[in-house]
């Protein structure tokens, strides 16, 4: 069993089906609403439970309004919550997503307790460290206090605006494996070609992980770059939290010694389960995982430099 620790957000997300997306001015009917728990680092944290690893979440959560109903969901899915400090008055972390019919998505945030994160609240060893949607500021004060063996970052579209090309120097000899979709590699590496990311390993980064949704995921390593195809099977219900469950398989079957290429097949399985059902914290187990890998094999094609 592989320990890891996630740092990061604690949301309640609430979602708003509607007819389309609405721009300016616009006006969308809604045709359903419900919610559930979110938070990039918590549904990173749900994914490696559902696997069978131990998980701790390190965090911030107000209890006012449905905080409570949050820690009680994360609890039980399975993820270790010693690490995360309670506020009685404070409000937790809110996220209203629009999702329209054919899966896109709009989202407003109020970060809520979330704004307390430090990120040295633990300190303590783990076999995978994960830091998601946070300041490179956060990833320095956890990677002194918590010792890992492997360490993964996914800034986030906020993060990636925020900080943009800076970002790479800040975090460059902090982490192994940095995470990104085509806009946050553009505005963070300048370019999200295969071979231009490549050239922006050097440090302690080994890997850039490029989500690309629906036409899969690339992996660049120094070597070469890996090419996972997107795993589908039934409509698609819901997408959030779906990188957090490709980024959560991917470090575990990695970790547990599997080769690259099996590694990313498992996570791309993962993601694809994930976006048939609702909320962002609907990981698949690893028996449905594993059923679906002895089922089909997603292409996984290797491109050497």
């Amino acid at each position: 069993m592989k320990r890891h620790v996630a740092i990061g957000n604690i949301n309640l997300d609430i979602y708003v089906v509607v007819d389309h997306i609405p721009g300016p001015d616009e006006d969308a009917t809604a045709l359903e609403l419900y919610m559930g728990p979110g938070g990039a680092a918590a549904n990173y944290a749900v994914a490696a439970a559902r696997l069978g690893h131990e998980a701790y979440l390190v965090g911030h959560l107000g209890l006012q309004g449905l905080g409570a109903f949050l820690l009680e969901a994360l609890k039980e899915s399975g993820v270790k919550t010693d690490h995360v400090v309670i506020h009685r008055d404070k409000q937790p972390g809110i996220v209203v997503i629009l999702v329209s019919q054919n899966g896109k998505r709009a989202m407003a945030t109020m970060r809520g307790a979330n704004l307390l994160l430090r990120g040295d609240e633990a300190s303590t060893e783990a076999d995978i460290l994960h830091i998601a949607s946070r300041e490179p500021e956060i990833v320095k004060r956890a990677t002194r206090s918590i010792s890992s063996s492997f360490i993964s970052y996914d800034p986030g579209g906020r993060i990636a605006r925020q900080y943009g090309s800076k970002l790479l120097n800040e975090v460059t000899n902090l982490v192994d494996l940095i995470a990104v979709n085509r806009v946050e590699a553009d505005l963070i590496f300048g370019s999200s070609e295969p071979e231009e990311l490549a050239q922006k390993l050097r440090g302690r980064l080994t890997y850039i992980l490029l989500k690309k949704g629906a036409q899969g995921a690339v992996l660049v390593t120094r070597e070469g770059y890996y090419f996972v195809e997107a795993y589908t099977e039934g409509r698609v219900v819901d997408t959030t939290g779906a990188g957090d469950v490709f980024i959560s398989v991917l470090n575990s079957y990695i970790a547990e010694g599997k080769n690259i290429s099996e590694a990313l097949r498992a996570a791309s399985i993962a993601a694809g389960l994930k976006i048939m059902k609702r909320g962002a914290q609907s990981a698949p187990s690893r028996e449905e995982i594993e059923k679906r890998l002895s089922q089909e094999r997603p292409r996984v094609l290797f491109t050497r430099f």
